[in-house]
């Protein structure tokens, strides 16, 4: 389900996951991680000293061909599962069960696509540059990052959603090609996904547009795929999810952005109840909880439940370690549309806020209007997750969610609809700078940090004439700079928004 509200070809057939018992004969070895992982992902697991483990290994080939000969169709592989989803036009047959390799079959039935396939749905930066959308990235102190230059340079962010529509031609779009490092659509089985639904268009861009509006992460790069099919709602979505999430980590994703959700299905045996919103029993809660454990920050929509009978987040916005938004205005009024928490297993959800009612956004027209829905108050978030994280790119996922959180306005008193509130990632950038020391004796002074940070420096006479200026990073000796004549200086000190004024002495 999409969030603002939103599978596969529809053409009869029946559709199962199965999963195996192991992984072994794999041709494949945990010594050569470069033939199944990207050497960003391999770096950033060093970087955070996160294993890589057996289930980052692709699935058993050997068992792939023997369901292949068996006569079933492989639509997606998923190796953290250790399984694929495959389909047939007969009913699975018994004998599948006598495969001693296969462990669990689940199945997800037939259905038959009656809607029209095809069917397009509409649902160094100046201030001049965002145009209506500024709002919503001034709300959360990212125009202060921008300023910066923390524009989500050198991150990569996974959008996982129902179709980019028109992303390839449309201008606002126009400058991101060359950002957009690959595509693969899980529902049909190829790297198009410009064809189908609009959603991950507008989706994106609250993030990579630049145009008529920018977004809040213009310069990150991008990795587009669809899981979701628009015209039925299938527990099988939630493992084509799966599939796509990682191929995200595969490819180096450091942001999964989700604006997705699923709580019922069209078979009502399949759906969920609010007991099952832990986080940990939802095959896509799972998925997302696998993908945060191999260092992905994963970021999605609490729901639009607010107003209905469910009222309550979606999965996997249930999940403890994924950043689940939530939505308010562009007075930062909650959203009443905006899917309340907590979790079921009391957590705190949403976990944040960001606007998601009037959001600024660009429609297949390539023309500006607003929308509503966590499905954008999510992107935009991602966007400045990506800002923050790529100023600080050493630091943890959960060192960054946790800057995050710290300054949201709610912190300190959190509730079931904004959770910890409006972030401000200003704030959480300067958090990262607040473990340092700069103190002034006499004619000396020291500065320690436990990050490298840009001292500005400028000397004047103590009647305001101007001797020189300077930058310098820590560990700094003053006497490399300081005045050689004789005399009373001024000395001004700036350094994090921060800034000191010192009266020096230059003796003989």
């Amino acid at each position: 389900m999409l969030c603002p509200s939103i599978l596969f070809a529809q053409d009869g057939a029946f559709r199962y996951f199965i999963s195996f018992t192991d992984k072994e004969n794999t041709t494949f070895s945990l010594n050569t991680p470069k033939e199944f992982l990207s050497q960003k992902t391999i770096n950033k697991r060093k970087l955070f000293a996160i294993p890589i483990d057996s289930t980052d290994l692709p699935i058993n080939i050997e068992y792939v061909t023997a369901l292949k000969l068996a006569g079933l169709t492989i639509e997606n592989k998923s190796k953290w599962f250790n399984g694929m989803v495959v389909s047939t036009y007969d009913s699975l047959l018994v004998e599948l069960l006598n495969y001693q390799f296969i462990d669990t079959i689940i199945s997800f039935g037939s259905w038959q696509n009656s809607k029209k396939v095809g069917k397009k749905w509409n649902a160094n930066y100046d201030i001049t540059d965002y145009g209506d959308a500024y709002n919503q990235l001034e709300m959360l102190g990212g125009n202060k990052l921008h300023e910066k230059g923390y524009t989500g340079d050198g991150m990569t962010i996974a959008v996982i959603d129902a179709g980019f529509y028109k992303v390839d031609e449309l201008a606002v779009f126009s400058d991101l090609q060359n950002q957009i490092l690959s595509t693969y659509d899980f529902v049909d089985g190829n790297s198009n996904v410009y064809d189908d639904h609009t959603h991950g268009m507008m989706v994106l861009s609250t993030m990579g547009g630049k145009g008529e509006m920018t977004g809040t992460a213009p310069d990150a790069n991008y990795i587009l795929l669809r899981s979701e099919d628009v015209f039925s709602e299938n527990l099988i979505e939630e493992y084509i999810w799966v599939c796509a999430a990682e191929y995200a980590d595969s490819a180096g994703a450091d942001i999964i952005n989700s604006s997705l959700g699923y709580t019922d299905f069209d078979n009502t045996l399949q759906n969920h109840t609010y007991a099952d919103m832990d986080g940990k029993t939802a095959p896509i809660s799972i998925g997302a909880g696998i993908a945060c454990s191999k260092g992905i920050i994963v970021v999605n929509s609490a729901g639009n439940s607010g107003n209905s009978s469910w009222h309550y987040i979606g999965a996997p916005a249930d999940n403890f370690d994924v950043l689940t938004v939530g939505a308010v205005d562009e007075n930062k009024e909650f959203a009443s549309f905006s899917s309340y928490g907590p979790n079921a297993d009391g957590a705190v959800k949403p976990d944040i806020v960001a606007q998601g009612k009037n959001t600024v956004i660009i429609s297949s027209s390539d023309t500006v209007r607003t929308g509503n829905g966590t499905s954008f108050s999510c992107p935009i978030t991602a966007g400045m997750v990506a800002c923050l994280w790529g100023s600080q790119p050493n630091e943890t996922p959960a060192a960054v969610k946790d800057a995050i959180y710290k300054s949201a306005d709610r912190y300190l008193n959190p509730d079931d609809q904004f959770g910890y509130g409006v972030p401000d990632y200003f704030s959480a950038f300067m958090s990262f700078f607040d473990d340092f020391d700069f103190e002034i004796f006499n004619n000396d002074f020291y500065f320690t940090s436990n990050k490298e940070v840009e001292v500005n420096y400028a000397i004047y006479t103590i009647d305001g004439k101007y001797i020189s200026k300077g930058k310098f990073y820590s560990p700094f000796y003053w006497e490399d700079v300081q005045p050689k004549a004789q005399g009373l200086y001024i000395v001004n000190f700036r350094f994090m928004e921060r800034g000191f004024s010192k009266k020096f002495i230059v003796a003989e």
